[in-house]
């Protein structure tokens, strides 16, 4: 099957929330056309970032639906359709093929882990046909991953035709994406890396296709990457060093809410709510710290 080469920053949505746990749709819809206008080069939604877990099987079929839609084929759209089992994610792929999504993507079911190889290949099998479109391999450790070895994910791109594309966020990460594209295998398009977006430099220089991480710094991603493609290292480099000063600031807040606290500053979000923990009040030095970062960063926002 000849598909359009994938290749930048794909950001993944946050979910918004407000602060009873509802999901706020217009924020939501809001925020995919945010991501357009930020340059981004794809959009994800949901994974883990998004929240996917807490998400209800209905909300992400509603979800696929309006990011069609609000995207409306301007960049390559991307549905996350990871669940607890087969059946489910069949399910959601078959709704994000309705949808018209351009891409999937799943790790295996994370509640009860497949172990036997011969599964988790009917799995992305099944999974990758219901959507018929390019799918990607979402390669995590931990809790929530297989830790699937380079020479298997290769085999499984060779196996299956639809499974084109590879997320690899195996820690160490540097050392996983280059082993994979190391392989040199003809059937697996393109590797993206995942969560440590301060290391794209050295990620494109490894031969990494892309990046798939938060939307909140969605136009300063897409310029580092878009240095990277054309030789600007030194450009790229100093756009990851001034980012570096709002990681710091963030180090201290909890995982999600300074993400979407960054969001809420951006003007995109109303509340940094997640769902079930709700917002996050944020001390006057933490804000302080966020507010500096963000000042630093300012000259690089294009939205």
């Amino acid at each position: 099957m000849n598909t359009p080469s994938l290749r930048g920053y794909f950001a993944i949505a946050l979910t918004p929330f407000n602060e009873a746990g509802d999901l706020l749709w217009d924020e939501l819809a809001a925020e995919f056309d945010w991501i357009v206008r930020a340059g981004g080069h794809g959009i994800v939604w949901p994974v883990n970032n998004s929240e996917q877990m807490v998400l209800s099987a209905s909300e992400r079929m509603r979800g696929y639906q309006v990011m069609t839609e609000v995207v409306a084929g301007r960049i390559p759209t991307v549905a996350g359709v990871a669940d607890t089992s087969k059946a489910g994610a069949i399910e959601l792929a078959e709704a994000a093929a309705r949808a018209g999504a351009d891409a999937t993507i799943a790790v295996p079911p994370w509640s009860v882990k497949m172990s036997d190889p011969a599964l988790i290949r009917d799995f992305y099998r099944d999974v990758a046909e219901a959507g018929g479109v390019p799918h990607f391999i979402q390669n995590l450790g931990g809790q929530m991953g297989s830790n699937l070895s380079s020479r298997f994910v290769a085999e499984l791109c060779a196996a299956i035709p639809l499974v084109q594309y590879v997320k690899e966020e195996r820690d160490p990460h540097g050392t996983w994406v280059s082993e994979l594209i190391g392989l040199n295998s003809p059937d697996v398009l393109g590797v993206f890396t995942g969560g440590h977006r301060l290391g794209m430099v050295a990620s494109h220089e490894r031969g990494a296709v892309g990046c798939i991480a938060s939307a909140d710094m969605t136009d300063i991603c897409a310029q580092i990457w878009e240095r990277m493609e054309t030789g600007d290292i030194q450009g790229a480099r100093r756009i990851q060093d001034a980012w570096a000063v709002l990681q710091w600031a963030m180090g201290d807040i909890p995982y999600l809410a300074d993400l979407k606290e960054v969001m809420v500053r951006r003007g995109v979000f109303s509340s940094n709510s997640r769902r079930s923990l709700g917002p996050y009040a944020l001390d006057p030095w933490h804000a302080s710290e966020m507010e500096h970062g963000l000042e630093v960063l300012s000259a690089y926002f294009r939205v």
